[in-house]
């Protein structure tokens, strides 16, 4: 059995330059992941479903104050600070694409971490061929997400508000 003879990435001086680069981005994505992730824990995620923003100093919700309805995104602080607590349930029902970003954002930080410390383009490889295609189910699943929101709040009597 004959064994391969594998090329550096790059050949020569460069090589550890472009790894020393690797690492940093691995680092700088793993950090930026960690802070999202420790925002999340720091918040009390608010019973109501949504409202949790309102800790960081943002005002109310104008769309949520204007027509009773969440908008879109309401919700989302609940659930990232549900999730970081450990609050399955009532990260669910503060927004189905919460508890899907959260468990993207824990993959991304996991993945960084790798490259941070192997120097291999770990991140690098995750490029979908079919990025509009990932993109649209981004955004249907925060539409969906926000609709199967709206739709458990008008069945239980939780929405419109103020009604």
């Amino acid at each position: 059995m004959q064994l391969e003879n594998r090329k550096p990435e790059t050949p020569g001086l460069f090589a550890s330059a472009q790894r020393r680069r690797r690492r940093l981005v691995g680092l700088v994505v793993a950090l930026a992941c960690g802070t999202l992730l420790a925002t999340a824990a720091m918040l009390s995620p608010n019973p109501a479903g949504h409202g949790t923003h309102r800790q960081g100093g943002l005002p109310v919700c104008g769309y949520l104050v204007r027509t009773g309805y969440p908008c879109p995104s309401c919700g989302m602080t609940t659930s990232l600070a549900a999730m970081a607590h450990g609050q399955i349930g009532l990260a669910f029902r503060a927004h189905l694409f919460g508890v899907l970003v959260f468990a993207a954002v824990v993959a991304a930080m996991i993945l960084a971490a790798v490259q941070a410390v192997t120097g291999r383009n770990v991140l690098g490889r995750i490029r979908p061929r079919r990025w509009k295609w990932w993109l649209a189910g981004a955004i249907a699943a925060w539409l969906g997400g926000w609709g199967l929101k709206v739709a458990i709040g008008v069945a239980t009597g939780q929405y419109p508000v103020g009604v």
